[in-house]
């Protein structure tokens, strides 16, 4: 998402792309002050919660009931746009739900707005792209405007930014150390499970000392705890047990068009646009993607020394980090567009090394330049998902990176063998 140095090139890049999505938002506003985003769940489970009805919080009919009193005017929408999301984050959009809807996806779009803000000083002394270039550091939060699931995220009022910004808070306490607070921001990301659980699995496969693991493990399990009860508050017993067969529900009918696999950047996008009519699809997904995990985590273990001992290994951990990303987003059976906010983090760990470190006369690096350009382009992006609805296919890119990334870690560790001897 930085561009070196601000060239021409580069500024005029950034100024097109931010202009095309300018232009997106406008033609949209019709559709977005009726009501249309995504944001509408979740302005319709804290509504719900306001007004005393969590205990129907995954009764779609109530839900449908309660979206039309704000979004009367959406014409395709027969049924409830259904909050398919753990009770505790509809608590997040109580204070929300007081304002008109109008008003409330506006405010809603300024905190992610901030949360982009703040991203750049909190990586500031972290990300060696940033170290090395302080003055980058005020560009990121326009350029990272130009990334498309980012800018899809503002516009449909999704959560996908916040989950970035706690990803991005894991990985300072990570960096410093403080693995409890790790644990604990990775927690805080619940509301996306399937984004959260496959990664922490990973991060506590990498801390290779068991005291960390049990570190992570205690932030993890103590926030765990306290959403769990904060859910079981708001809703009560009866929807948390029925939450994940009404989740389940919803990936078995496609919740009445909302969920489109083809639209998945992921495995199941992948496999779903080549062999979405095959007998046992869901099977395959499940093979592969364990094959994909499976050859992660065996990756993670492989050994890494001191990072202030050896300067190669931190590098490692950091790659060691975006490939437990790539790998989780690939792995997650509900996936969407914005859901790629996540890789924000890696992609600017890697042009870092890109920039030196990473040779791109390398097949690994070579795979990690060509899958990073896909995935920051977002004309590309823009014309896969809104023409034909084929977003799915920006999975390849992904997995072209992952692949890069799992050469270039296996290469490194070799390296490093040798410096060791």
């Amino acid at each position: 998402m930085i561009l070196s140095n601000f060239r021409p090139v580069g500024r005029l890049y950034v100024a097109g792309v931010l202009l095309i999505h300018l232009l997106v938002v406008w033609n949209a506003r019709d559709l977005i002050l009726k009501g249309y985003p995504d944001f509408t769940i979740y302005y319709t489970a804290g509504s719900m919660l306001r007004q005393g009805l969590g205990h129907a919080l995954y009764d779609d009919r109530v839900q449908f009931q309660v979206q039309r009193t704000f979004a009367p005017q959406v014409a395709t929408r027969l049924g409830a746009l259904p909050f398919n999301h753990p009770p505790f984050e509809a608590v997040l959009f109580i204070p929300f739900s007081y304002f008109p809807y109008r008003l409330a996806y506006l405010l809603w779009g300024l905190v992610n707005f901030a949360m982009l803000a703040v991203l750049p000083i909190l990586l500031r002394w972290q990300v060696p792209v940033l170290a090395r270039n302080p003055a980058a550091a005020w560009r990121l939060t326009v350029v990272s405007l130009t990334f498309f699931p980012a800018f899809f995220a503002l516009l449909q009022g999704q959560d996908a930014i916040l989950l970035l910004f706690l990803y991005s808070l894991a990985f300072v306490s990570l960096r410093k150390n403080r693995l409890i607070s790790a644990g604990a921001w990775l927690a805080c990301g619940l509301f996306k499970f399937h984004l959260v659980l496959p990664f922490l699995v990973l991060t506590l496969i990498q801390e290779k000392r068991a005291q960390g693991r049990k570190r992570i493990l205690t932030g993890f399990v103590l926030v765990g705890g306290v959403l769990a009860a904060v859910s079981v508050v708001a809703v009560g017993v009866r929807q948390i047990i029925s939450y994940p067969r009404y989740v389940l529900g919803l990936e078995k009918t496609m919740a009445m068009g909302a969920i489109m696999p083809s639209d998945m950047p992921n495995l199941r996008g992948i496999l779903y646009l080549m062999a979405s009519n095959l007998r046992h699809f869901d099977i395959l997904v499940i093979c592969i993607s364990a094959a994909v995990y499976l050859l992660t985590a065996w990756i993670s273990t492989l050994p890494d020394n001191d990072r202030d001992a050896h300067p190669i290994d931190a590098d490692q951990h950091d790659l060691k980090f975006s490939l437990a990303v790539f790998a989780t987003v690939l792995v997650s059976y509900h996936g969407l567009g914005y859901d790629l906010c996540l890789l924000g983090l890696p992609a600017l760990l890697l042009l870092g090394q890109l920039a030196g470190k990473i040779r791109l006369t390398s097949w690994p690096g070579a795979a990690i330049g060509v899958g990073l350009a896909v995935l920051l382009f977002s004309p590309l992006q823009l014309v896969l998902l809104m023409r034909y609805n084929r977003l799915g296919l920006l999975g390849w890119a992904v997995l072209l990176c992952f692949f890069g990334l799992a050469g270039e870690i296996m290469a490194g560790e070799s390296r490093a063998r040798l410096l060791r001897t």
